[in-house]
């Protein structure tokens, strides 16, 4: 599936509304919200394209074996914080706003992403 098709059904769903609104939550308007989760669909897209973890993967599973979370949940999210970088690096780069304020927008609306997603290949 591309990207375009993959980010209407998203703004369409009620996924990506709620990620509208924690955007919008943090200041963020329409149009800019729009642009920005586009820029996490293709994140997210980029990622399932490339099939490789990072650091942000590695920092989520540890942390979720330390806080007794399970092999399973730690893996589910290692992956979530994995996407989360992804997208808070292709806000950085693609909307001009600065690394704090991206990795708190990506945090804001990735989990909604990752909802989404996971409804749509389950």
């Amino acid at each position: 599936m591309d990207a375009q098709q993959l980010l209407s059904e998203f703004l369409a769903s009620g996924h990506g509304e709620q990620a509208m609104d924690a955007l919008r939550a943090q200041g963020v308007d329409d149009a800019s919200a729009q642009q920005m989760l586009g820029h996490a669909v293709d994140a997210a897209t980029a990622q399932a394209d490339e099939h490789h973890g990072g650091r942000n993967f590695f920092a989520a599973f540890a942390s979720g074996l330390v806080r007794g979370d399970g092999f399973m949940k730690s893996l589910v999210d290692g992956g979530e914080g994995m996407l989360a970088g992804r997208v808070a690096e292709s806000m950085a780069s693609r909307a001009g706003v600065d690394g704090s304020t991206a990795a708190t927008l990506a945090a804001a609306a990735t989990p909604f992403l990752v909802s989404f997603l996971k409804n749509k290949l389950a």
